[in-house]
């Protein structure tokens, strides 16, 4: 049985989106865009593919949401249930990293 469910897991996860695909550790936030529509983001993968996200753009294999992006950061918010049955929220803040030599 634990056979099956791995090739399950491994068929679901061919089926997902690139971005959903990879784990937010691994991703890079490359830039910052504003718009008239308010900001976006360019991200990374690490096979060197690039993304434009928005607020409510998925990403990560833990069903996380871009909740926010500012200026400088995308915050991706993972909803998840824990041991004793409580609906939890993690937040990660991806930063953008300033240029060498700026100040």
């Amino acid at each position: 049985m634990p056979i099956g469910l791995e090739k399950q897991a491994s068929e679901v996860n061919l089926d997902l989106p690139p971005l959903q695909r990879i784990g937010l550790t691994e991703v890079s936030l490359i830039a910052i865009i504003w718009g008239g529509y308010g900001y976006s983001a360019m991200v990374q993968t690490p096979d060197g593919k690039g993304y434009t996200v928005r607020q409510g753009t998925k990403i990560g294999p833990n069903n996380g949401v871009i909740s926010a992006i500012t200026e400088n950061s995308l915050v991706v918010q993972e909803r998840f249930t824990d041991v004793y049955g409580n609906k939890q929220v993690r937040e990660y803040v991806k930063r953008l990293h300033a240029k060498e030599g700026s100040e």
